[in-house]
């Protein structure tokens, strides 16, 4: 499922920390939109428990878009 398919105050967060992430990173939204729904995809598949799963897909983006940064400077 995508963060697109979702609807009320959980779609409204991921749109929040998508935005959040952009903006911290400097880099497109549609680009971390895309790799935040990935992200998130894989944890729900797996997940048992998904109270943190924003929390950690965000976590997990951050990380990424950092490690791209690094390797390109």
């Amino acid at each position: 499922m995508q963060t697109g398919d979702r609807e009320g105050p959980a779609s409204a967060q991921h749109g929040s920390i998508i935005e959040a992430l952009a903006r911290e990173t400097g880099t497109e939204l549609s680009h971390v939109k895309e790799l935040y729904e990935h992200e998130l995809a894989q944890l729900e598949a797996n997940a048992k428990v998904r109270g943190f799963l924003s929390v950690l897909a965000c976590r997990h983006v951050r990380m990424a878009l950092r490690q791209t940064y690094a390797r390109t400077n």
